[in-house]
């Protein structure tokens, strides 16, 4: 049994608050180029950084990309090429070009709400509740086990980015997330050797559900979400999580 206070311990170990691998440069929607968003995390004070632009199925400029923060250096900063993609449906089908170059990570993000035929707009979601086609619990369960399907299929290490972020646009709370699903996740996870992101920019999960995944043996990631140099390594929503514990 842990001891009071112990739990808190262990998460707080758990999660280095000196690496970033959610950041965005102006290759995508980020605001800043690469080399500004590496001088931003060696003035933040991290050891890991990663950068993770944006890809799709169509996108043709990653090898070109993986060259360039390739080419990145910095004194004590250890430096990762990844890409964020968002996941298609319901079978974890990835919105990913059909030929990779070597990458260290891959982010896999629920944008849309992965439908049975391809991604689904958050409000047509809405609608769909407000109708009574579908049912709460019936749209987490989904999101859940498209997202574990996800991380089954992806062929990078794969972390999920912002889990859950989709729900309030759907209308829906994290709450819905009951135990059996985070069994779910957590078993995904640990089956690839894969990690959740605790995600500054859309300030989730919530406490409940990070602790849920640290006990089912998790591994729990830091990512700001930077889309410009002043965000990058700055955590809040981690630090509240980790004090409400």
């Amino acid at each position: 049994m842990h001891e009071p206070g112990a739990f808190h311990h262990d998460v707080a170990a758990a999660i280095d608050t000196r690496v970033d691998s959610h950041t965005h440069s102006d290759w995508t929607d980020g605001a800043d180029s690469i080399d500004d968003m590496a001088d931003a995390a060696v003035a933040a004070g991290l050891r890991t950084w990663g950068l993770s632009d944006h890809v799709r199925h169509d996108t043709t400029w990653l090898p070109e990309y993986v060259t360039a923060v390739r080419a990145l250096r910095r004194d004590d900063l250890l430096i990762r090429c990844g890409v964020e993609t968002k996941i298609m449906n319901v079978s974890g089908q990835l919105d990913l070009p059909p030929s990779l170059p070597a990458l260290d990570y891959l982010l896999i993000a629920d944008h849309q709400f992965p439908g049975v035929d391809g991604p689904e707009h958050p409000s047509s979601v809405r609608d769909r509740l407000a109708a009574g086609q579908v049912t709460p619990s019936a749209v987490v369960e989904q999101l859940v086990e498209a997202t574990a399907a996800a991380l089954r299929s992806s062929p990078l290490p794969p972390t999920v980015a912002h889990p859950f972020s989709l729900l309030p646009k759907c209308g829906l709370d994290e709450q819905l997330v009951t135990d059996e699903l985070l069994d779910v996740l957590a078993t995904a996870c640990r089956a690839v050797d894969g990690a959740v992101e605790v995600n500054e920019k859309w300030r989730c999960p919530s406490a409940r559900v990070l602790s849920g995944l640290m006990r089912r043996g998790v591994t729990l990631v830091a990512g700001s979400d930077a889309h410009r140099t002043a965000d990058v390594g700055r955590y809040t929503h981690l630090h509240e999580v980790l004090a409400s514990l």
